[in-house]
This record gives structure tokens, sequence and C-alpha cells, in this order.
């Protein structure tokens, strides 16, 4: 009778353990495939240089007047626009922010900031802003 009390506690000890490890190769599994999933980056951020000089920031300025117009984009679209293009979005402040480290598939760090204020109504008086990339020399 001891060995069948023996085997049994064997068999539930070693569940406990295939499952534990079960557990932990899930985490795992689930924490790379985030890793190598990463979000695209947001279309304000594509195929900049990385931000060495004054220029660099001159052209990201650049994206941001076109894209949105003063005096006549609403606020209440930028943030909208800007929230789906990945930006986190501090409306109290009127700032959205944009960070991103490395990936597998892409080896640049990435950030970015827009600031912006409203006119009387909800028009958009004024948008700035400034990015980050870098990319590890090979």
């Amino acid at each position: 009778m001891t060995s069948d009390v023996s085997r049994s506690l064997l068999r539930g000890r070693n569940l406990l353990i295939a499952l534990a490890l079960i557990a932990l190769f899930a985490a795992f599994g689930v924490r790379i495939w985030r890793f190598a999933m990463a979000s695209g980056v947001p279309s304000l951020l594509e195929d900049l240089p990385q931000s060495k000089t004054e220029a660099d920031q001159q052209l990201f300025q650049a994206r941001l007047a076109k894209r949105f117009h003063v005096g006549t984009t609403e606020v209440d679209d930028l943030i909208d626009e800007l929230r789906d293009d990945g930006f986190t979005i501090d409306a109290d402040n009127d700032i959205a922010t944009y960070e991103r480290g490395a990936g597998i598939s892409d080896k640049c760090r990435r950030s970015a900031n827009i600031r912006w204020s409203r006119g009387e109504g909800d028009e958009l008086a004024t948008i700035t802003g400034g990015y980050s990339l870098h990319c590890p020399e090979h």
C-alpha cells in the first residue's frame, strides 16, 4: 500500500513540475513573440534619417506642418490621428510622445514628442516637436 501512495505522490509531483515548465515556456514564448512583433513605426517617423543635425529636426518639423495645418486642423482630430498612429497622448498638457526601443526586426531606438496649443476655438494654433532616432553602427 505504501508503494501505491509513493507512486501517487510521485505522479502528483511530476505533474506539478510539468505544469510549471509549461507555464514557464508559455510566459517566455509570449514575451519573445511580443518582442518580435513590435508595432510599426508611426508614419511621421518613417524613413527619417538618424537625428544628428538640426536639419534632421527641421525635416520632422516640416512633416508636422504638412500633416497638421495651423488654423484649420481641429485639435481633437490631431489627437485622434496621433493616437491612431501610435503616440501616447497627454491632452491635459497638449503633448504626444512615442518611445520604442530596438527590436529583433528593427535595431533602431526611436522616440518623438509633439506639442501643440489651441486657438480661441478648437483649431490648432501652434505645433512643434522633435524626434530621436539612433541605430547602432554595424
